[in-house]
């Protein structure tokens, strides 16, 4: 075997890299990730006594910020290289440093298992592998096209209209004739328009004699007409915009364009988009006191301002195809009887600042069809799903009085659901993830026996890889998400391949390169959140309390004292459960003299009342929060609010703000951070962390600041930093503040999400409609197999061993 050394280093850089492998053979851990490796090479500087030179530029140095894992296995070390994104080698090298070579993923995932197991498997394992069912699908090359899926799809249709126009032509005019509305035909009639052929002679004409008409008329001075020729309601409100619509669609037929196809499908309604389904089983879903318990934030802010952004739009966008027709959108949920002080045990709520949008509670059933009345976390949930996908479908053809036109599942359990409501009434799919467990908890496929029973992320993972390959789109916030940086790995990157000893090897989970991922970020209610200085906007009352309670109340729901409360204040409010690392923040607040000098420490997580909390995870959290209070005597310098009302969250912000203070969201990793781009809208300066989605949000040193959160030191040094730079530069507060309200109203509002949300169904559609319908059956039968043979099953026995929390 060829010694890959000889091609990738000098004799000198040879010798390093001997040197670093033997250093990193007799450290511990056993096993490390890119940021584990990174630290090994620093502390291998150090011992050897490298200069800041080497550290920064040396071959070796530029090498290993490539390396993704590395584990000692028997006499070698195995290494994970991603040489470019989304793009991998696997290396096994000599613990002597003297010989490298390139192994298979095969021999990579086996080798895994065995570091895993510390033992030989008979090598007899289960292998999925999604990829040779993608035959049906154009692939991405370029990285740079990853998570703009939608635009690549539409020059892959555009090309084929211009290379067989007939082919593509008839398929685009029998995929119009489809579209009908409660039995009411839209665009075309076929009983009068029978063929290609005529349609052309009678679209021609018709736009002919649409010229002499006035173009402000609305759309029923000319119905009558139209109608007689074949042409029916849907093209446009006023004959400007029908003749505009008409126009395009013949200009697409002679010199397709992606940009032409985009604005036809577009203008029409095919499908008319009035009836969406949004999937969220767990939590707490709910508009009154569920912000902040188990399971409950971010999802649940998201979903109520898509749901209120979308309905703005579809109203709007409906009206403009001369059809009167209300959208209506229903949020799924689980009903929980058992629902302390929310609304969660009510069947139906409204949806507030919408006409027409409301949540919908499904109660979970056991095997006995009995309700289960108490809350369960999101780990735990899994033997539920099926019979409240069955259930909440019944509910939702009684809701629309049909089926939906959309379903959007919403993380994994939302998408598991979401996937097999699709599958039940054959409408398009989307999906967004929110956030992937496997790239938040290391090694938790390796090691998924030992997690199995708090996590259960066997089914959860099988879950991800099921719904992954089912829906027909994937919305996420951020490109990382997808395909990761130049060298960190994303978190749907992560699913291309692991193993998962003893249960299966995953050869290839998700096709990164197959046109369905689109970057979609979210915006903010504007209404909400608003800069600080607006005070004509501001609520007097509702400022003055919150002003008493941020600072100066005493009430036995909020733990702490300020004995300053005119210092700088940190502020920050999440959940309370480990990776939103709360306690790292009180951590790093206490290990800093000089920030309890000049700062106060307010955060609003859970409760401070341990016989509050129901969840394992949170009441470790708020024990711990407890004990470094105590650690680190950091009574008189600290507040502990219960969670804030989402309908509060603003004002919090800006009086914040209004202290010169700054907001801090300490997550170990964040996918995307909709209180980050809340925090900046208000104008309050904002430190996030560097791993994940904020690298997107946030310009560094512009409009805000990323930091390392795996530490509380190094927290605490971006804060002092901070704290100093204000001290010295009387402007530097205001110059973030005032980039940050900018960053967020140029790049993140609901109203380019919901347009462009809307036209990915539409032309999904006429995807699944025109090419990947017979394509995707096969892929179907694959995932189906998933389903009934690794999860299904599972997930039934689980259900035994649930108790309440």
């Amino acid at each position: 075997m060829e010694n890959l050394l000889d091609s990738i280093f000098t004799r000198k850089e040879r010798k390093d890299f001997k040197e670093f492998v033997v250093f990193a053979a007799n450290q511990s851990p056993q096993i490390c990730l890119r940021n584990g490796i990174i630290l090994l090479f620093h502390q291998y500087c150090g011992q050897h006594k490298k200069n800041n030179r080497f550290r920064q530029d040396s071959a070796l140095f530029n090498f290993l910020k490539k390396a993704q894992e590395l584990f000692i296995n028997d006499e070698h070390l195995v290494m994970l290289y991603r040489y470019a994104m989304a793009k991998y080698r696997f290396y096994r090298i000599r613990q002597d440093g003297e010989y490298m070579e390139e192994i298979s993923l095969s021999d990579y995932l086996d080798l895994r298992d065995f570091h895993a197991l510390q033992r030989k498997t008979d090598n007899n394992h289960l292998h999925i592998d999604f990829m040779p069912f993608y035959d049906f699908s154009p692939s991405i090359r370029d990285t740079r096209t990853v998570g703009n899926g939608i635009r690549f799809l539409n020059r892959y249709m555009c090309s084929n209209i211009f290379s067989r126009p007939d082919e593509w032509n008839t398929k685009l005019f029998e995929f119009i004739k489809l579209h009908q509305h409660n039995g009411r035909q839209l665009l075309v009639n076929d009983s009068l328009i029978k063929d290609l052929n005529t349609f052309y002679h009678k679209l021609e004409k018709m736009l002919e004699w649409l010229k002499r008409k006035n173009p402000n008329a609305p759309f029923r001075s000319v119905e009558t007409s139209m109608k007689k020729e074949g042409f029916e309601v849907g093209w446009g409100d006023t004959v400007a915009r029908t003749s505009e619509t008409l126009q395009t669609l013949l200009d697409l037929i002679h010199e397709p364009t992606d940009k032409l196809l985009e604005r036809f499908i577009s203008r029409v309604p095919m499908p008319l988009i009035s009836k969406i389904a949004i999937i969220s089983p767990h939590g707490w879903f709910g508009q009154t006191n569920a912000l902040g318990k188990p399971d409950t934030g971010g999802q649940v802010i998201y979903i109520i301002d898509q749901v209120r952004a979308l309905e703005k739009h579809l109203t709007k966008e409906i009206r403009l195809t001369g059809l009167e027709v209300k959208p209506k959108i229903v949020v799924v949920t689980r009903l929980i009887p058992e629902a302390e002080d929310t609304t969660c045990d009510q069947r139906k709520e409204k949806i507030s600042q919408t006409d027409n949008g409301c949540i919908l509670r499904v109660p979970f059933r056991d095997n006995h069809y009995n309700i289960v009345k108490h809350w369960i976390s999101r780990f735990k949930i899994w033997p539920y799903l099926e019979t409240f996908a069955e259930d909440a479908s019944r509910e939702l053809l009684s809701e629309f009085q049909g089926r939906p036109d959309l379903i959007i599942g919403n993380y994994s359990d939302g998408n598991l659901v979401a996937s097999l409501l699709s599958d039940k009434f054959d409408v398009i799919q989307c999906t967004i993830a929110h956030a992937l467990e496997k790239t938040k908890y290391a090694f938790s496929d390796l090691h998924w026996q030992d997690n199995e029973k708090d996590y259960h992320f066997s089914l959860q993972y099988t879950a991800d890889i099921f719904s992954m390959n089912k829906s027909d789109f994937i919305i996420t916030s951020t490109l990382q998400e997808i395909i990761g940086t130049e060298y960190t790995m994303g978190q749907y990157e992560s699913y291309q391949f692991f193993t998962m000893p003893r249960l299966y090897q995953v050869v290839n989970g998700v096709n990164l390169f197959a046109p369905k991922f689109n970057v979609i970020p979210p915006g903010v209610d504007e209404e909400l959140y608003f800069p600080y200085y607006q005070k004509e906007k501001r609520i007097e009352t509702k400022w003055q309390q919150w002003e008493n309670r941020l600072f100066h109340e005493a009430s036995a729901d909020i733990y702490g004292s300020l004995d300053h409360p005119d210092k700088m204040p940190i502020f920050t409010m999440a959940r309370f459960d480990r990776i939103k690392n709360i306690t790292g923040l009180v951590q790093a607040f206490g290990m800093s003299k000089k920030l309890q000098n000049f700062c106060n420490l307010i955060f609003a997580a859970g409760t401070i009342h341990l016989e509050d909390s129901s969840d394992s995870e949170e009441r470790k959290e708020i024990i711990k929060a407890y004990d470094l209070i105590e650690s680190f005597n950091l009574h008189g310098k600290l507040r502990w609010l219960p969670s804030i009302n989402k309908l509060d969250t603003g004002e919090v912000y800006r009086i914040i703000a209004d202290h010169k203070g700054m907001f801090v969201q300490p997550a170990l990793f964040e996918a995307f951070g909709l209180t980050i781009i809340e925090a900046m809208a208000s104008g309050l300066p904002t430190f996030a962390p560097k791993f994940g989605g904020p690298l997107e949000i946030i310009e560094y040193g512009v409009s805000g600041f990323l930091m390392n959160t795996s530490k509380p030191d190094l927290i605490a040094e971006s804060l002092e930093d901070f704290v100093d730079r204000c001290q010295k530069d009387e402007n530097f507060w205001q110059t973030i503040s005032k980039n940050g309200i900018k960053r967020v109203r140029k790049n993140f509002n609901w109203k380019s999400y919901s347009q462009r949300m809307i036209i990915l169904t539409k032309l999904y559609g006429f995807w699944r409609y025109a090419v990947s319908g017979k394509g995707m059956v096969e892929l179907d039968r694959y995932c189906d197999l998933i389903y009934h043979f690794l999860l299904k099953e599972k997930a039934k026995n689980l259900e035994t061993q649930i108790s309440p929390e």
